[in-house]
């Protein structure tokens, strides 16, 4: 077997993903909440600053992007996670 893709890795691609109105990388922005590594298959929940965040869904192909760049990653599903209420 090959192998094995870690978190790092992924959270290494994922630094890569800049947001564009904060300038920052969406990890260090705390955008990723929970990640699921099974095999060749990443899973990835996020939450952007809005629900109503103009450049979500760019955002969320430049995830889908990052992560299959990484060695052994075969498929990556991003979920956006709702944000709750005050």
């Amino acid at each position: 077997m090959g192998q094995s893709i870690t978190e790092a890795m992924v959270y290494d691609a994922l630094k890569t993903v800049i947001d564009p109105e904060l300038k920052h990388n969406i990890v260090d922005l705390g955008f990723i909440l929970e990640m699921d590594i099974v095999d060749d298959y990443v899973h990835l929940e996020i939450q952007l600053t809005t629900p109503y965040c103009p450049f979500a869904e760019n955002i969320v192909e430049q995830i889908k992007r990052a992560v299959e760049g990484v060695k052994g990653v075969k498929r990556v599903e991003v979920e956006r996670a709702c944000m709750k209420e005050s």
